[in-house]
């Protein structure tokens, strides 16, 4: 971890490269045709042809048409770390001109318990939104599985992943570890298009995926009964309740993890892992992925995308084109709940934090 001269430094100098910034861009960096004739670079930390990676490209067509200016955007794949590749090199390297922007998980649970090679403060980003997509676990068959429920009987479960203390896998592993599976984490794996063809032959058993994923490895699979999702992570209301949507996300009658835990122990799960889980998911899980602008950028022009962003999520065209894409739709944060969640992450409790670090170290 940085020293804290080190973040203070980083934090000032992107503070003041954005005050020059905006000055040398005068009235024309506030106007509607900022973006006029410009390109966009957004970094994803997963590589080409990933399930993240598509839904990226998915989202900006969409998002260019709502940015005044109409600006070209292109995706740049920075791969590695789980993502820590990708957020590092916003958070230090990437310009605050307004050109260039990152897309995808945040990682704040890293940030916490010390992940491996992490440098970025998320609160010092410039939060533009998020939308978290559908998410569970997908498990090749040949596991001697029938149904989600006889994931109990299997021992050693060989589960794929990118890194322990990415968001996916970090709340993937702490669903696995709460129903009680006896699995084996095995992280390292660059993205889900990594993983799949180890899961589908059977050197890995099984991973954790969002709707991008399962939509372009395991469609076809599990049609044919080689793979099957073993649970989806669920949403909660304000009082901590499970939220139940009117059907299963990726497949009718999948159950989400309160359910698939009732099947196999006949109860509802509580204590502080269940309670940690919870946390994760609606502080952290559900918003991501976000997008997010190196420290020190415009705020007039964050403000400007952070419209941008809600807008291309209501269009109808882009609706028809990720459902057709993907099959679900995620659910859109609100600007005011993602900019919260980047600011008080730090609010968990240490109970919980004990838990994450846990999960964590099943990479180490």
């Amino acid at each position: 971890m940085q020293s804290t001269l080190f973040l203070t430094r980083r934090y000032l100098f992107g503070a003041l490269a954005g005050v020059l910034a905006a000055a040398s861009f005068g009235l024309s960096a506030l106007a509607a045709d900022f973006y006029e004739g410009k390109t966009i670079t957004v970094i994803v930390g997963v590589s080409a042809g990933s399930g993240g990676d598509v839904s990226a490209r998915t989202f900006m067509t969409g998002l260019a048409k709502h940015i005044p200016g109409q600006p070209k955007i292109i995706v740049r794949n920075m791969e590695g770390a789980g993502g820590a590749v990708a957020l590092n090199f916003t958070y230090e390297k990437a310009d605050p001109d307004g050109l260039i922007f990152y897309y995808g998980n945040w990682d704040p649970m890293a940030v916490l318990a010390g992940g491996e090679g992490i440098r970025f403060v998320p609160e010092e980003f410039g939060v533009i939104g998020s939308a978290a997509n559908e998410r569970g676990a997908v498990v090749r068959n040949d596991a001697g599985l029938e149904k989600p429920s006889d994931i109990a009987k299997v021992k050693g479960l060989r589960v794929g992943g990118r890194a322990s203390s990415n968001t996916n896998d970090l709340i993937g592993n702490l669903a696995l570890t709460i129903l009680g599976v006896d699995y084996r984490y095995i992280p390292g794996f660059k993205s889900m298009g990594k993983m799949a063809p180890g899961i589908l032959s059977g050197e890995l058993q099984s991973g954790h995926t969002a709707t991008g994923g399962f939509s372009r490895f395991f469609t076809e699979t599990t049609a044919e009964g080689e793979t099957m999702m073993l649970f989806y992570h669920p949403f909660f209301d304000d009082n901590g309740h499970v939220f139940e949507p009117e059907r299963s996300p990726f497949y009718d009658g999948l159950p989400s993890v309160a359910e698939l835990y009732k099947q196999i122990h006949g109860t509802v799960p509580s204590g502080i892992e269940w309670e940690t889980y919870k946390w994760l998911r609606t502080n952290v899980h559900a918003t991501s992925p976000a997008m997010v602008a190196p420290p020190g950028s415009s705020k007039d022009l964050i403000e400007m995308l952070q419209t941008a962003y809600q807008a291309t999520w209501a269009d109808p065209e882009l609706r028809e084109r990720w459902l057709a894409q993907f099959g679900q739709f995620p659910h859109v944060s609100s600007t005011s709940a993602t900019v919260s969640a980047f600011q008080n992450y730090r609010s968990i409790t240490e109970e919980q934090l004990t838990v994450v670090k846990k999960m964590v170290a099943l990479g180490l």
